[in-house]
């Protein structure tokens, strides 16, 4: 209804900066890609990534052939790999848009054996996230013939570097690229998310995949963000109305005013991928103050409590932005910054902005 999103482009390039250069600070000649699947998280691909590919990434992972399709309209010349591999409907759009498949599994490597015409694949083993690709203990010499360019593994605790698991994964990894810098001597390595690069898991000339760092939610658990925030997701208000001891708010009456309350109702709610479970725990800011949401989050409408604000309709309340981080709103809902930011509905506005004089 009345919801917007202002996305901070010159945020996201700063935050690039900084994964760019803990990767090439921990890991000596490591290059950071960017992981852009998912409409970019949400922010939109076909404005994030140009931004990208001016500072200076050349590689970009996509969940799906569609994604990389739609992003090689985008990008005429970057390296686009698929993270779904090749499957027998689409490997010639693959091949039509000059797409890199991750093949994950025996069926691929035959797919793409016989009909990906000498072109380039990725290979992804899967080093104890039990997930996609293929066993650790794998024989390289099953990719004779076919153009490796890149060997990756996905990290299950990538935000915690001390976890056992990563260390074993990490161990793990080694020993696979190894085998095949044997038989590929040009292969690239690639292990790390934003944690990962933060942590210095990538291996000294690999290729780091960031995702989340990119967009603003912090990687690292129990420690400060070093990234910037990118999204600003706000809501109008459309009316402020008075409310007096003993009334309640909203659907099922789950709030009741022990006192009377200034309640602004802004045009946002579950619709705009703002969560339910934000009702009656989340907050929103205005006017220079935190204000409580109260009541439940409805499809379109969201009440505030704002007395003493002097808060009026037209004006705007942040949801989630600088004032209300996206990993405080993604713990009000239970969940992760990533599913925060993937469920932000197209219907809201978007607006991108940069700050960079440079740019």
């Amino acid at each position: 209804m009345a919801g917007r999103l202002r996305i901070d482009l010159a945020a996201l390039r700063a935050n690039y900066r900084v994964l760019r250069d803990a990767a090439a600070g921990s890991a000596a000649g490591a290059a950071v890609s960017a992981v852009v699947k998912a409409d970019a998280y949400g922010l939109g691909a076909a404005a994030v990534a140009p931004v990208l590919w001016r500072e200076g990434c050349r590689s970009f992972f996509v969940a799906d052939c569609g994604e990389g399709a739609r992003l090689r309209g985008v990008l005429g010349d970057a390296r686009i790999f698929v993270f779904e591999g090749a499957l027998d409907d689409t490997v010639e759009p693959l091949l039509e848009s000059r797409l890199v498949p991750v093949l994950n599994h025996d069926d691929q490597l035959r797919v793409w054996r016989e009909r990906g015409r000498g072109r380039p694949a990725a290979v992804h083993v899967d080093t104890g996230l039990h997930r996609l690709g293929f066993p650790a203990d794998v024989d390289a010499a099953r990719f004779d013939g076919l153009a490796v360019t890149l060997l990756m593994t996905h990290l299950a605790c990538a935000d915690e570097a001390a976890h056992p698991l990563t260390r074993l994964q990490l161990q793990r990894f080694h020993e696979v690229c190894q085998r095949f810098r044997a038989r590929f001597p040009d292969v690239a390595f690639s292990v790390s998310n934003s944690a990962g690069v933060l942590g210095g898991a990538e291996p000294a000339g690999g290729l780091a995949r960031p995702g989340i760092g990119l967009y603003g939610g912090n990687p690292l658990l129990g420690a400060a963000s070093p990234v910037q925030p990118v999204v600003t997701l706000e809501g109008r208000v459309l009316q402020v109305r008075r409310v007096l001891p003993g009334e309640t708010v909203g659907y099922g009456a789950t709030f009741r005013a022990t006192r009377a309350l200034d309640v602004a109702v802004a045009g946002i709610g579950y619709a705009d991928g703002l969560p339910r479970l934000l009702s009656n725990r989340g907050q929103g800011y205005v006017q220079g103050r935190r204000a409580p949401i109260v009541g439940r989050v409805s499809m379109d409408l969201t009440a505030v409590d704002v007395t003493g604000l002097g808060v009026r309709p037209d004006d705007w309340i942040e949801f989630m932005g600088a004032n209300v981080s996206v990993d405080e709103v993604a713990r009000w809902a239970e969940t992760i910054p990533y599913e925060i930011l993937t469920g932000l509905a197209s219907r809201l506005q978007r607006h991108y902005l940069d700050t960079d004089p440079a740019a």
